[in-house]
């Protein structure tokens, strides 16, 4: 399986394509963008549906033909190889795009990752989301980004596992590291369709790449990127349900 994320920023547009592009996209994304209230939440999420739009047509899906689970991840309806997951932060939008094979590269960003040998050993099928296939694996994503948000000690002692809560409150970088793993937590909840909840039920520890295990049917990929001169932490999370 590939993975492609490609990392935008919502001020490399103009208002007038902003316009323009919300008209054009699929009916379920002009919904979700008209909710938005806050006007660079609702530009990044009109990038995002833009960025999952073209994926979409250059992968031979219908861009309407979306549906969502009951904790409000997006799916391909039927039988899919195509899987995608989509996270916006201040003015940075993130999304990945994977097949399983790579004889259909998409998107061909700035995070572009082969997992073959994660999923050497795994049988793969296609994912259809309200009827799972019984006989094989499916592949799923989820993506976080985030600006450097700051150490909140509060939160960390409440939600975070202790071998957490140790590993930040000794280390030099707490806000970038605070910001890693909860990035891992989100893109997990991504990855499992769960949400947050999931994400919170783990331990990442501080490793900065988990590999399969026991545990956890999946892996973690963690990036830096620079977006108008601030710094964002955005988490791949990957791996078969």
């Amino acid at each position: 399986m590939i993975i492609d994320t490609r990392i935008k920023s919502i001020m490399d547009y103009d208002d007038a394509w902003y316009e323009e592009t919300f008209d054009i996209l699929p009916s379920w994304r002009r919904e979700k963008a008209a909710s938005f209230k806050n006007e660079n939440a609702r530009k990044a999420s009109i990038l995002g549906g833009k960025m999952i739009m073209d994926a979409f047509l250059e992968n031979g899906e219908d861009p309407e033909n979306v549906c969502f689970n009951e904790a409000g991840k997006p799916m391909i309806k039927g039988d899919t190889f195509l899987f995608f997951s989509l996270s916006h932060s201040k003015d940075a939008v993130a999304l990945s795009v994977s097949t399983p094979n790579d004889n259909n590269p998409v998107l061909p960003g700035n995070g572009r990752i082969d997992t073959s040998k994660v999923f050497s050993a795994v049988l793969l099928g296609p994912r259809t989301a309200s009827n799972p296939s019984p006989d094989a694996s499916t592949p799923s994503i989820g993506i976080d980004i985030e600006y450097i948000r700051t150490y909140d000690e509060k939160l960390v002692e409440r939600f975070f596992s202790k071998e957490e809560q140790d590993y930040l409150r000794f280390t030099d970088e707490k806000d970038e590291n605070f910001t890693r793993i909860w990035t891992s937590k989100e893109a997990y909840g991504k990855f499992t369709g769960g949400g947050i909840t999931d994400g919170l039920k783990f331990s990442i520890f501080h490793n900065p790449v988990m590999p399969l295990n026991d545990l956890l049917p999946c892996c973690f990929e963690h990036g830096e990127t620079m977006v108008n001169g601030e710094k964002y932490i955005y988490t791949l999370c990957y791996g078969s349900l």
